[in-house]
């Protein structure tokens, strides 16, 4: 009389083994995706902070800019472009001929300082442009803020400094404040580098 087999078989034991191994691999495929969409989120929420900073200096700040040096008008817009760098010289008001007494200027510079000292970012650039539109024939103008914010994310449960594998980011080269003419170009430059491209406009 035969008696029945206890256990598992070999073919009953590579089943189980398969199903654990796919489990394995769908969890691990959702830990690479949580910490994906938590560095993405961490992107928005940092470029969104730092934007907002800049627009909230502007914006309690409508009569410094309307008092500020600007240029001769061409067909009715005055234009002040400037960087981080340069911001106090380029911010001045009018009349003075030192930088001491730029508000605006130094503003930004200060902003400028938290992002640098940033343990959440490899390498960035910053372009300004600030423009003056006047109503013809009358004494009204309308002022625009435009900000263009280009930077490389540090990559999140890395903790070596990842300084030395990125090539230096500059506005002009991954998200000028124009880019209709080749903005596709632009978009795949970024996505090849890593580099993320955050703007804003806004009306003052």
């Amino acid at each position: 009389m035969l008696r029945k087999q206890k256990g598992f078989s070999l073919l009953e034991l590579m089943v189980s083994m398969l199903i654990v191994s796919i489990a394995l691999l769908g969890y691990a495929a959702l830990q690479a995706y949580s910490t994906r969409a938590l560095s993405g989120s961490y992107s928005r929420t940092s470029e969104t902070a730092v934007l907002n900073d800049f627009v909230k200096l502007f914006q309690v700040s409508t009569r410094s800019v309307s008092t500020l040096n600007w240029p001769t008008e061409t067909e009715n817009i005055s234009r002040i472009a400037f960087t981080c760098e340069n911001a106090p010289g380029q911010l001045r008001h009018r009349g003075e001929t030192t930088t001491v007494n730029s508000v605006l200027g130094f503003g930004v510079s200060d902003i400028c300082a938290q992002i640098e000292q940033s343990n959440k970012i490899v390498a960035h650039d910053i372009a300004f442009q600030l423009d003056r539109r006047h109503v013809p024939k009358t004494e009204i103008y309308s002022y625009r803020l435009r900000i263009s914010f280009a930077y490389v994310p540090k990559k999140a449960g890395i903790r070596q400094d990842q300084t030395q594998d990125v090539e230096s980011v500059t506005v002009a080269k991954y998200c000028p404040l124009n880019e209709n003419e080749r903005g596709e170009k632009y978009n795949q430059d970024r996505v090849s580098a890593g580099v993320v491209c955050s703007k804003v406009e806004v009306m003052l």
